[in-house]
């Protein structure tokens, strides 16, 4: 295998969605400044306006550019708690009741500036809104809108906090402060029954080679002939820690094809690169599956695919809720690709001691991450006593002396400072959504603000694994809807559902590609997903809807009306002739879409997912619906009788 300099490659490792606005926070005399993709913002009661900031009024200021791609005539309109001043080419916009007159933009990037001031309680909200008569009816102003900010600065508090440094150096935040500083490694009880000893030996010395992206820091330098002898001894001493549970047994490699077609059709190529790579995905920041076969002991692979959170609550692998089978030849398939292939040892280990290795252990004080180790009786200094951060662990590699080295790179250990504990108090929901969009790898698998999703550029690697099937069924269009809008397009407990992995039934049950499950993150991200929209919770309505309505939206649905049951169904009645992809159930509708993001897809799919295949129902030229013969050619009337046709269906669905 060959291996590119890490120490030049990490910097790109993680692909982040651009974002498009500077926002500039003042509570208390305090402030800061973070990026956002779009001018909106929600903060309830007693919350923070912006993580590290203190609760109690606030402003904001959000500046970028536009960019008008021909001439627009444009009205803003603003919906707020709390009083919004709008710039626009560093003129201020007057709105009378909530709406601006039309403004002609021309074509370019034009300056556009977002004052937002809070009321005394400190709770408000608002959102921007555009119409253009001719283009498109008023929306929310689109990520795709605004000019992409060039650089991103390191999030240094995000990177404290998952480096777990929290948990070598103690100091207490409060309840308010940022989830993932309470976050823990691996749970290592019996983890000589799961790991191989010289994998385990492996990965002590060297854990970036074997997984670039990895926050494990290294414990020894495996260099030097002490080093390399205390990754032996600590790998025997974790091999020895076995449970007296009955050994399962090694996967059935003759599962290994089927297995493989699982992993084309379930796009695992998006977040990890092939089992047989001759290197890791530095560019991508792919996890490496090379190591597998050397890893995993017995049956042990096939259990963790099938709980990857059992003995890792943090673990950023997700829940794919795999059946028995899809588990077992996963197993096969990354087992038997695997084997030969794994990251060949960085240096020579001698015979290991488990005696040393627990004494090691101990004096390492690795029971600080991980539960299942002797408590050590040493421990480092506490946050409060460090003088200087520049040094031990955040100093040089070459100089950390006994200090673990962390796998960062110099830019982000020297951006790591004292500066960061402000940020790390008062978090957010939506700064802690905004970090977990990154940390897990949300865009591998979906479009986010304008980027494509990696899935999309990588899913072709893998096409062979179904070179034996006559005629393979790929139905990827429309398989994964695009994250840019979910917060806004999904109600806050039927995203959390979605999260948890307990939606039932799935919204797109034929697709074998599916969305998977990040329960520990699941309360948190489906508030703040609808926050970034300056949006908050929300739930379906339980009022009854009106009779005619319901009447004039079944018209509507029908094959006398826009032919909707074609590609829908409804409960147990199934859509007449679905072409290429199927629609979405409307027996669960009601109880997935917020109204308002209903209407704007409505109006115009394509405007929100330029690749989708659900047709069009007004006209271009006026917005008037398809069908002038019913509500006088309404659109809004059509679509909201159609929207409470669905809600009246909504009871049979489960």
């Amino acid at each position: 295998m060959k291996f590119i300099s890490l120490s030049l490659l990490l910097l790109g490792l993680i692909i982040s969605a651009h974002a498009n606005l500077k926002a500039s926070f003042t509570s208390a005399g305090k402030s800061t400044t973070k990026q956002v993709a779009v001018p909106a913002l929600f903060v309830g009661e007693g919350e923070s306006p912006a993580a590290g900031l203190p609760v109690g009024p606030f402003s904001a200021i959000y500046t970028g550019k536009l960019t008008i791609p021909k001439r627009f005539r444009i009205s803003f309109s603003v919906e707020s708690e709390g009083k919004v001043q709008l710039k626009i080419n560093e003129e201020e916009v007057v709105f009378m009741e909530g709406k601006s007159d039309r403004i002609r933009l021309n074509p370019g990037e034009i300056p556009i500036e977002i004052t937002f001031t809070s009321p005394d309680n400190g709770a408000g909200y608002f959102r921007l809104y555009w119409e253009e008569r001719r283009e498109f009816p008023r929306e929310p102003l689109p990520a795709s809108s605004f000019t992409s900010l060039s650089e991103t600065p390191i999030d240094a508090a995000h990177l404290f906090a998952d480096h777990n440094c929290i948990q070598c150096h103690k100091a207490d935040f409060g309840s308010s402060a940022m989830p993932e500083l309470k976050y823990a490694g691996p749970n290592l009880t019996g983890i000589g029954s799961r790991a191989n000893q010289a994998w385990l030996t492996r990965w002590i010395a060297q854990p970036d080679k074997l997984k670039p992206t990895t926050t494990m820091p290294a414990m020894v330098d495996h260099t030097r002939p002490e080093g390399a002898q205390a990754a032996a001894d600590i790998g025997a001493y974790l091999a020895s820690l076995i449970t007296q549970e009955e050994a399962t047994s090694a996967p059935d490699l003759s599962l290994a094809q089927k297995g493989g077609e699982h992993f084309h059709k379930l796009g695992c190529i998006a977040c990890h690169s092939k089992p047989d790579a001759d290197e890791p995905d530095f560019e991508n920041g792919r996890i490496p599956l090379n190591n597998v076969a050397a890893k995993f002991k017995g049956g042990s692979l096939a259990s963790f695919l099938k709980n990857p959170q059992k003995h890792h609550e943090a673990i950023k692998m997700p829940n794919f809720r795999f059946s028995d089978e899809e588990a077992s030849s996963l197993a096969a398939y990354l087992t038997k690709t695997s084997t030969g292939e794994h990251t060949p040892d960085p240096s020579e280990f001698p015979p290991g001691d488990a005696v040393r290795g627990k004494g090691l252990v101990t004096s390492l004080n690795c029971s600080s991450c991980h539960e299942g180790l002797e408590p050590s009786e040493k421990s480092a200094p506490n946050l409060a006593n460090l003088k200087d951060w520049t040094k031990a662990c955040l100093g040089p590699d070459h100089q950390s002396g006994k200090s673990p080295r962390l796998i960062l790179t110099d830019e982000e250990k020297k951006a790591i400072t004292p500066a960061v504990l402000p940020a790390l108090h008062n978090d957010t929901v939506e700064a802690y959504t905004s970090r977990q969009i990154e940390a897990l790898n949300c865009t591998s698998c979906h479009a986010y603000n304008g980027q494509g999703s990696l899935l999309t550029k990588t899913h072709g690697e893998t096409k062979s694994l179904l070179d034996h099937i006559k005629e393979a069924d790929e139905r990827l269009i429309q398989s994964r809807p695009p994250l840019t809008h979910m917060g806004a397009m999904l109600h806050t407990g039927y995203l959390e559902k979605i999260l948890l992995g307990i939606a039932n039934p799935r919204p797109r049950p034929w697709l074998e590609m599916r969305m998977p499950a990040f329960p520990l993150h699941a309360k948190h991200m489906s508030h703040g997903l609808g926050q970034h929209h300056g949006l908050p919770a929300s739930e379906p309505s339980r009022e009854k809807p009106a009779a005619d309505q319901v009447k004039v939206g079944e018209q509507l649905v029908g094959m006398t009306g826009y032919a909707c049951v074609t590609c829908h169904a409804i409960n147990e009645k199934p859509a007449l002739a679905a072409f290429e992809v199927q629609g979405i159930n409307f027996g669960i509708t009601h109880e997935r879409l917020r109204p308002g993001y209903y209407h704007q897809w409505m109006f115009n799919p394509a405007r929100l997912v330029p690749d989708t295949k659900m047709p069009r129902y007004t006209n271009p030229d006026d917005g008037t619906g398809l069908r002038p013969d019913i509500l006088d050619g309404d659109s809004h009337k059509q679509f909201e009788a159609i929207r409470r046709y669905i809600q009246s269906v909504k009871s049979a669905a489960k």
